[in-house]
């Protein structure tokens, strides 16, 4: 049986070889998904740093010119009304006025200064850019009181490079699972229920070669993609990584080759519960159109256990399923994922994640194999 499942499996590579859409999807696309991502993400982050303001402060005081500058403002407006609706129409991002007589001292008997800023809440760079004179403004008020003023003490109770790592943890999970299922899911779709649709499959299974070696050998050619797939899209990432390095700092992003190491075993070990799960659904469908339609379903399986660990206010609710979220195949990858990529992970949780879904594509293939021995799955 072990030769005739090596002579289906290496006919399958070689159709695949010569398929030039399949070697596109299966290689190229990964990569070129995860490296437009971190393209994409460094030219956002150059953009929002080049990018000049139109703020603009009138009667500001001699000492705060430079600081203005810093924070994006271009000078006095020609026109402080016309400036008001260019605000209004989300052609300006804010005004400030400072009175005549501005001062930070507190007089007796005198009113304090009262500064008057425009601004557009439903414009998100005026938002960003009043943030950030607010926060300039508080460095500058009457010291009434310190606040955490003993460098020598650690207020921050937590990880304070947490933040950094969680935006980027719940982002790179779904996205590399993702990368390899639109890589190998139209030859996954079609691999069996194609050649059913062309008949070609009747004149396999009458052959002297063992229907489980068929099933066999298929399904390790597609597994094969899928792990081409995989190593595509882990060169991608180094690239993405990168980009989230420059945008949140070497200090945040910093992860030593072998969290690299588990991030792939995991996703290897998912895609091949997901392709023992789509080969089922090839096996099952009469033809490619069909399979292609029910294989969205696992896919939306996944994209909804993606969204659930990205999603920040899931964290306490899944937090209550404990160590079950590492026993339900394809969802524990994503979950285990963004903890490996977190760095809050156990050896076990990671050895339970990879068994259940390498048991969970083992039994795949078993059934296929038992569906390839039943009659029915031949047209008539």
């Amino acid at each position: 049986m072990f030769r005739d499942t090596l002579t289906v499996y290496k006919k399958e590579v070689r159709s695949i070889l010569k398929d030039r859409s399949i070697l596109l999807m299966c290689v190229l696309m990964p990569f070129l998904i995860m490296f437009g991502e971190g393209k994409l993400m460094t030219m956002m982050d150059n953009s929002s740093k080049e990018e000049a303001y139109k703020a603009y402060a009138v009667n500001a005081p001699e000492y705060m010119q430079e600081e203005l500058k810093k924070i994006g403002f271009a000078g006095e407006p020609d026109d402080v009304d016309k400036c008001i609706t260019d605000i209004k129409n989300k052609d300006a991002e804010l005004l400030v006025i400072f009175p005549d007589d501005f001062t930070t001292e507190i007089t007796e008997g005198k009113p304090v200064s009262d500064i008057e800023i425009y601004y557009n809440s439903s414009y998100t760079d005026s938002m960003m850019i009043k943030e950030a004179f607010n926060n300039y403004l508080e460095t500058i008020r009457p010291v009434v009181f310190t606040i955490n003023a003993d460098t020598t003490k650690t207020y921050d109770q937590g990880d304070e490079t947490y933040q950094g790592r969680n935006a980027m943890a719940s982002m790179v999970p779904g996205l590399l699972i993702m990368t390899i299922v639109y890589g190998i899911m139209a030859l996954a779709s079609n691999i069996i229920a194609g050649d059913k649709e062309s008949n070609f499959l009747n004149t396999v299974l009458i052959t002297p070669v063992s229907r489980t070696s068929v099933a066999l050998g298929k399904a390790l050619a597609v597994m094969t993609a899928a792990g081409i797939s995989s190593l595509s899209s882990f060169a991608g990432l180094a690239f993405l990584m990168q980009s989230f390095r420059e945008m949140m700092g070497a200090d945040i992003i910093n992860y030593a080759f072998i969290d690299y190491v588990y991030v792939f075993i995991t996703i290897i070990s998912v895609a091949f519960a997901l392709v023992g799960l789509i080969l089922i659904i090839s096996t099952l469908a009469k033809t490619s159109r069909s399979a292609q339609t029910l294989t969205v379903i696992p896919i939306m399986i996944l994209f909804v256990g993606s969204f659930l660990t990205s999603n920040e206010g899931m964290n306490t609710v899944l937090a209550k399923f404990g160590f079950y979220n590492y026993v339900v195949p394809m969802w524990n990858a994503t979950y285990l994922t963004k903890n490996i990529l977190l760095n809050g992970f156990t050896p076990v949780e990671m050895l339970t994640t990879c068994g259940i879904n390498i048991i969970f594509g083992a039994l795949c293939l078993f059934i296929i194999s038992k569906l390839f021995n039943q009659e029915r799955i031949v047209n008539e």
